[in-house]
């Protein structure tokens, strides 16, 4: 079957037992009831049957997709486990014995497009080059079915064209990132007008025309901002890295916008270019702006500027000039991104703080 994919799908590989923050600590993991079911008649040794048997939970109100979950130990790990990073599942039964989650993360297929969350390590390095992100069309074989998503959007009928239209401002190279990011705000805030009103000749035009903007001046200052947000944003996968980045900043280590640049072009020279697709990679897998939740268009831009500006932050303050921090902070932010109704709550924390998320694109 045939799929858009980025450019980078087929050359993901998991790292397996070199990841420095594998997949299966401290997230929880839930199973349909077939899943469920066919893990309590897989075949392997007495030890990983009783790891097994002793892990798996039904959850509180089971349904057929969310049936059970994974127990995880006390040290916030999975107890299949081994002490060398690998899969004592896999490793003891084979590869197909896992559940689809396990073998299909970070990856996600959808009608049509595959791609990989940037909340996996190996793909954050992947993202990690000077070259944008193309999308090409790739014949690939899956025995999962694409993942079913009810959006709440007009779409006039072009949602793919739409999303893709989004992604040439943000590798539109004439800009910084904050300016893309504000030019793409305006570009959707005229096509969300569009489609609100049915105007299926406008969007034709605004998907088929030069569309010329100057960039828009950005006012504000970020870093109280993000501040703030850290503080009322809990998140087990990246607190460490959000008190980190707080503690250096509060330090004032990185006084000045030019300081904080230095720090990422030590973590990787072309850091606005890894940047920019970090947030291409992102909007494609979330299918931005037409997500899978009832949130406005404006919302939607709102939360992708935060996105931008904690990725900033983290990667600044917790990274520290180092690749392999900056790439683990950047894991730990799209854990709670890609995983998590981030677009349903960022917003709301931005006006119990009174932000103007504009001044969120000034970092």
């Amino acid at each position: 079957m045939k799929y858009l994919t980025p450019d980078y799908y087929p050359h993901f590989h998991c790292k397996i037992s070199q990841c420095r923050t594998d997949c299966c600590t401290g997230w929880p993991v839930s199973f349909s009831i077939s899943e469920y079911f066919r893990l309590l008649s897989v075949e392997c040794s007495p030890e990983i049957r009783r790891k097994l048997d002793i892990a798996l939970h039904l959850t509180e109100h089971p349904t057929e997709d969310d049936y059970a979950m994974l127990l995880h130990s006390y040290t916030g790990n999975c107890p299949l486990r081994l002490s060398d990073g690998r899969c004592g599942l896999q490793a003891d039964a084979g590869e197909n014995a896992l559940p689809a989650v396990c073998r299909l993360y970070p990856r996600g297929i959808r009608k049509g497009e595959c791609s990989c969350a940037n909340s996996c390590e190996a793909v954050v390095e992947l993202l990690a080059r000077a070259e944008p992100i193309r999308f090409v069309i790739l014949d690939l074989e899956t025995e999962y079915p694409p993942d079913t998503r009810i959006h709440f959007f007009e779409t006039a009928g072009r949602e793919m064209e739409i999303r893709l239209w989004l992604i040439h401002f943000m590798q539109d190279r004439r800009f910084s990132l904050g300016h893309r990011l504000a030019m793409m705000g305006t570009a959707l805030r005229d096509m969300d007008e569009a489609l609100s009103a049915k105007d299926h000749r406008r969007v034709e035009e605004l998907l088929n025309e030069p569309w010329q903007i100057a960039p828009p001046p950005l006012k504000g200052d970020a870093f109280p901002i993000v501040r703030r947000m850290l503080e009322l944003l809990k998140s087990d996968s990246m607190q460490d890295y959000a008190e980190m980045a707080l503690d250096n900043f509060s330090a004032e280590k990185y006084k000045g916008k030019d300081a904080a640049d230095e720090k990422l072009r030590q973590a990787e020279p072309n850091w606005e270019s890894w940047f920019e697709n970090l947030l291409v990679n992102h909007m494609f897998f979330s299918q931005f702006p037409f997500q899978d939740r009832p949130v406005s268009l404006k919302d939607e831009t709102e939360a992708l500027y935060a996105v931008y500006a904690m990725l900033r932050f983290l990667t600044i303050g917790a990274g520290n000039g180092d690749k392999e921090k900056t790439t683990d902070a950047i894991a730990a932010l799209f854990r709670l991104v890609d995983h998590t109704a981030f677009d349903r709550y960022a917003v709301p924390v931005l006006h119990k703080i009174g932000a103007d998320p504009r001044a969120l694109l000034t970092i």
